[in-house]
């Protein structure tokens, strides 16, 4: 059942002391935040299934049994109003690239330093758009600088991940 402002955050790693720090981390940041975990992709999508105010989902790429680059859009289907973001140890720009080609919203590194984590779990938490800072400029054929879409912005691409038509959307958010 949803009460408001409770918002789940979905955690997909296989090493659950990896998920431990991460959700220690996230609750030191956003208190009212409750955590759902998976070892795996099929778990994931279980829980997205299960718990319709999944709005984050971090997602760790190379899991054991799974591969999570292929399964983006098949959490995305499931939680649909879900921010899918990966956390990896991978950080060439062409992984990162494929993956925000693939849907995600943002991706950090495992190896970020720790302020660098936080804060980059803070914008995630706020609807904003993290990248690392090695991808960010448009050298060496990396992912283009990302700015912050409005909340109106926000509330389009919520509609047209949904599959609603322009009109409908404007329909639904009183706009023209």
């Amino acid at each position: 059942m949803l009460t408001k402002n409770r918002m789940h955050i979905l955690l997909v790693d296989d090493h659950a002391l990896f998920r431990a720090g991460l959700r220690l981390l996230l609750a030191s940041l956003r208190p009212e935040v409750r955590f759902l975990e998976a070892a795996s992709i099929e778990a994931a999508l279980a829980q997205a299934r299960d718990h319709e105010d999944v709005r984050v989902c971090l997602l760790d790429l190379d899991l054991k049994q799974d591969q999570g680059l292929p399964a983006i859009g098949r959490i995305k289907q499931c939680a649909p109003n879900a921010a899918v973001v990966i956390v990896s140890a991978a950080d060439d720009p062409v992984t990162v690239r494929a993956c925000i080609e693939a849907g995600a919203m943002s991706y950090i590194t495992k190896s970020s330093p720790p302020d660098v984590l936080t804060l980059a779990l803070r914008r995630v938490l706020d609807g904003e758009v993290f990248l690392p800072r090695s991808v960010q400029t448009e050298g060496g054929g990396a992912v283009a600088p990302v700015r912050t879409l409005t909340r109106r912005q926000q509330d389009v691409l919520a509609g047209l991940n949904r599959g609603l038509s322009t009109k409908l959307i404007a329909r639904e958010l009183a706009i023209s």
